[in-house]
């Protein structure tokens, strides 16, 4: 298995698919060829696959929806490693839960410029 330099994986909950995080995500993978997306089925369902890509990463980012943290409760519960990087969509960017989803692609930018910069500034600090 090739190693990454980052590895990201993202919350499918409704503040982040309001500001296109999966797509954002996608994005950031398509522009920089060292990252990578995880698959969180793949944890759960294939534990050494995706617990090994995590590993094999220089950075680990988790982009979460809201406190619930599903994402980090799933790679924790597989005794996965914690991530360098934390951002929670509610708290770092105000992402409200909304019933009706509608893509800002003004804050997806951006947010993705965001997470563009803390990952770049975590690898220069490694």
């Amino acid at each position: 298995m090739s190693e990454s330099k980052v590895v990201i994986a993202t919350c499918y909950g409704t503040r982040v698919c309001k500001v296109g995080g999966v797509p954002m995500a996608n994005e950031l993978v398509k522009e920089n060829e060292d990252y990578h997306l995880l698959s969180l089925p793949a944890v759960v369902f294939d534990e050494d696959t995706g617990l090994d890509k995590i590993a094999g990463a220089e950075l680990f980012v988790i982009i979460e929806g809201c406190p619930v943290m599903c994402c980090s409760k799933i790679v924790d519960e597989r005794s996965g490693p914690k991530p360098n990087i934390l951002m929670i969509m509610e708290e770092d960017y105000g992402i409200e839960k909304a019933s009706v989803l509608i893509y800002d692609v003004e804050k997806k930018e951006r947010i993705k410029a965001d997470v563009k910069r803390r990952i770049e500034e975590a690898l220069v600090a490694r």
